[in-house]
Formats: structure tokens, sequence, C-alpha cells
């Protein structure tokens, strides 16, 4: 064998040891991958309870481990009341007990026909369930609808509160006639008929809009707000009323149920929100 050859045999000794060496590391690295992702994955899977709730840890930090998280307690059904009398009344003697002397309780005004009587956050969801509620049982009102003089005179009298407002209207509707006027010519051989309809009052009397008046809207404890409205009447002398103080009403009636509800709850550790 000459010098070439034992110079080759040489590199490819060298080269097979090398070949053995790197599939070796390889092997090494693989298997501490597989242990580290072993480790990961236990330790992914780890749960801990911390004051009745169970967390686990998502590689990075502790979270809420969700799909074992206690149930709260079963809670009642809701009390409905038509009044705020009736919530009050509930409140004021708390026969069941729920609420609880160390706790806070919200009233909750949600708008000029509904108050929610709300509990604390639950234990775990942190969920509010309502424990009662009062909702108006205001008359029906139909407000920019035309109709009749006789129809339109009962729903004045039957929703809307008595005031001078309220009779000045009821005066100008109750006198209002339609009227019609028929004119003839005849020259003897044709005859034109012209017939001419329109409203008119029976009697003199002046009316001005925008009108106060004070409807029945919403619960019958608070005095009702008084706003704005546009008497119309059309050719049929059919007449509507429209509202014109762009829903302002709404909020000084949740202002006055807010009031009420403070001044007659006793209970001190019931909070009241508008």
């Amino acid at each position: 064998m000459n010098n070439y050859d034992e110079k080759m045999g040489g590199f490819f000794t060298g080269a097979a040891e090398m070949v053995d060496r790197l599939v070796e590391i390889g092997s090494e690295s693989e298997k501490m991958d597989s242990e580290y992702n072993k480790m990961m994955l236990e330790k992914s899977q780890e749960v801990r309870e911390i004051d009745g709730i169970k967390y686990r840890w998502d590689g990075s930090k502790w979270v809420l481990f969700d799909k074992q998280l206690p149930k709260d307690d079963p809670v009642p059904d809701v009390l409905k009341f038509f009044t705020l009398d009736g919530l009050t009344d509930y409140i004021n003697a708390n026969p069941e007990g729920l609420l609880a002397n160390d706790e806070k309780a919200i009233v909750h005004v949600v708008d000029e026909d509904t108050v929610l009587l709300l509990s604390n956050p639950s234990k775990y969801s942190k969920q509010r369930h309502v424990i009662a509620r009062a909702d108006a049982h205001a008359p029906r009102i139909y407000f920019g609808e035309f109709m009749d003089t006789e129809r339109f005179n009962t729903m004045l009298l039957s929703t809307f509160h008595k005031t001078d407002e309220r009779e000045s209207v009821f005066k100008v509707v109750k006198s209002m006639t339609k009227q019609q006027t028929v004119q003839t010519t005849d020259d003897g051989v044709t005859q034109n008929i012209t017939v001419k309809e329109g409203v008119a009052t029976a009697s003199n009397v002046q009316f001005k809009n925008p009108v106060p008046l004070k409807p029945m809207r919403t619960f019958t404890e608070i005095d009702q707000p008084i706003s704005n409205f546009t008497l119309r009447v059309d050719e049929k002398a059919h007449v509507a009323l429209h509202e014109s103080d762009g829903g302002a009403w709404k909020n000084e009636a949740v202002a006055r149920i807010a009031a009420y509800l403070k001044k007659n709850i006793k209970a001190t550790n019931v909070v009241v929100i508008a």
C-alpha cells in the first residue's frame, strides 16, 4: 500500500468515527428533547387548588382551570311586583334572609318602568342574579295615531291626570265638528254642484301648541312627569297627540323613582342606583 492509500484509509476511518459521534449526539439531543417535552406536558397537566378554586399551569403562569370551576349555590326564582311599594315592603321585611346585613345589595332603576333588586356577585363565577323586580303597569297611550274625537277624548280622560291643560285640550276636541257646505248653480240647462268639507269648532275656542300634559307612563307611586305634546287634526276631523319633548320625561321619571326608593327603603345595606 502506498502512502496515498494509507492517507485515504486514515481519512475514511476518521470520517466513520465522526459520523458515529454525530449520530450519538443526535440521539442524545432527541432524548433530551423528549424528556423536556414530557416534563412540560406533566407541568401543563398539573393542577393546584387555592381557596376551593383550581388552577393549571399554561407554560408561563397559573391560569383558572375553567372546567373544574366549582358551581355556585342555586338561587330562587325572581319575585315579581307591579308596584314600587311591593318591592320596598319585600326589601324592608327581608322574609327569606337573602339580604345579609354584612353584604351590600343593589336596587337598579333600569328605566321608567323597570326596577331590579340585584344580589352580590356569586362566590365562584362572580355573576349577579336578580332577586326581585318591579314592572310598572302603565296604560297604553296611542301617541301619534289619528283617531275620532270620541275615542281621543276617552283616552285623554282615562290615561292623563287632570290639569288645566288637559281640560283645554278636551274642550277643543269636544267642540270639533266636520263641516260640509254645498253650493249649486243652475242656468236652466245644467246644474253645477260644489261640495266643500273641512273641520271647524262649534264654539270660539283658542288653542296653542305645544301643550304640557301629564300622562300615566310610569309607576303610580311617583308624581307623573309633565311633558309637551302637539295636537294635530286631519281633514276627517281625526285627532292625534304627538310627543314633542324628545323623551326627556324618562330621565325625570328615573330620578323620581330613585328618590322614592331611597326615601322608603329602610335597609341600610341596600344601595339605590339609577
